[in-house]
C-alpha cells in the first residue's frame, strides 16, 4: 500500500509533539495514519517516545520487534495486525491497535520519524496521555478471539499474516454485524454504533468486494473453531 503521507511531512506535523494519529476508517475517510517522532534528547515538553513496539509477520508466525532511533534507516517494510505501543524513556507508553499495513521511518534534521499507516483503522487503545477510541475494547476483544483461534489451528496464523488489512478488518466487521444481528438487546442499546457499522459493512461489500468475501470467511472460521473448543471443553468439565 503507497501512503499518501511521509515521514518528511510527518516531522513537520511533529515539530511540536512526540506523535499524532489519524485513526481513518470508518471515523475518516482515507487511511490511517500514526506519526512517531524518536529523539535521541527528550524535550520534556511533551510525551517522548523513544521506542515503538510492533508486530511482524515472519514465516507465517507473529514476531514482536523494535524500531528506536538506533534502528537502520530509511525503512519501508510491512508490518502485522495487533498491539503496536509507543514508549518513552521511562518504560510509559500509550497503545494503538490496528490491522496492519505499510511502515515508514526516516531522519530529518536529527529526529527518526516511524509512519505507520493502514488501509483499515488504527485506534487508540489508552495509556499515559489518551483514553481508549470508540470501539477500541471490541477491537481488542476480537483481537484475542484471533489468537485463541490460531493457537487451536496453526495453520490459521500463517494465513493472518497472508492477508490483507482491509480483509482482516472486513472479519472485524463480519463478527461485529453478526453479533448484532443475533442480538436484539445490542442493537437497542447501541443503535449508533450498528448504524455504523452498517454503513461499514456495506462499503467494503461495494468497494472491496474480494477482502469482504474473506473476511467473513475468516470471521466464520473464528467462530466455528472457538464455539467447537467451547463445546468439548464443557463436555470434559461435565
Amino acid at each position: 500500500m503507497a501512503s499518501a503521507l511521509d515521514p518528511q511531512i510527518g516531522a513537520q506535523l511533529l515539530a511540536q509533539l512526540g506523535f499524532l494519529l489519524v485513526p481513518g476508517p470508518p471515523a475518516e475517510h482515507g487511511s490511517a495514519y500514526l506519526f512517531v517522532a524518536l529523539r535521541r534528547q527528550p524535550t520534556l515538553r511533551h510525551f517522548d517516545p523513544q521506542r515503538v513496539d510492533y508486530w511482524l509477520s515472519v514465516d507465517g508466525r507473529g514476531s514482536r520487534v523494535s524500531l528506536d532511533c538506533a534502528t537502520r534507516m530509511p525503512l519501508q517494510a510491512d508490518f502485522s495486525w495487533g498491539l503496536v505501543s509507543v514508549i518513552d524513556r521511562l518504560a510509559v507508553a500509550n497503545d494503538y491497535l490496528s490491522f496492519g499495513g505499510e511502515l515508514r521511518a526516516s531522519r530529518s534534521e536529527g529526529v527518526a520519524v516511524a509512519l505507520f499507516s493502514s488501509e483499515a483503522p488504527i485506534l487508540a487503545r489508552g495509556g499515559h496521555s489518551q483514553g481508549w477510541d470508540p470501539g477500541a475494547q471490541r477491537m481488542a476483544g476480537f483481537f484475542a478471539s484471533l489468537r485463541a483461534a490460531a493457537a487451536r489451528q496453526p495453520e490459521l496464523e500463517s494465513e493472518l499474516g497472508e492477508m490483507s488489512p482491509v480483509a482482516r478488518y472486513a472479519a472485524f466487521v463480519a463478527d461485529w454485524m453478526a453479533r448484532y444481528r443475533s442480538s436484539e438487546t445490542l442493537r437497542a442499546w447501541t443503535p449508533n454504533t450498528l448504524a455504523l457499522m452498517r454503513r461499514e459493512e456495506g462499503r467494503l461489500r461495494r468497494e472491496r468486494a474480494t477482502d469482504w468475501a474473506a473476511g467473513a470467511d475468516l470471521a466464520t472460521r473464528i467462530d466455528l473453531a472457538l464455539t467447537a473448543y467451547a463445546q468439548r471443553n464443557g463436555s470434559r468439565s461435565r
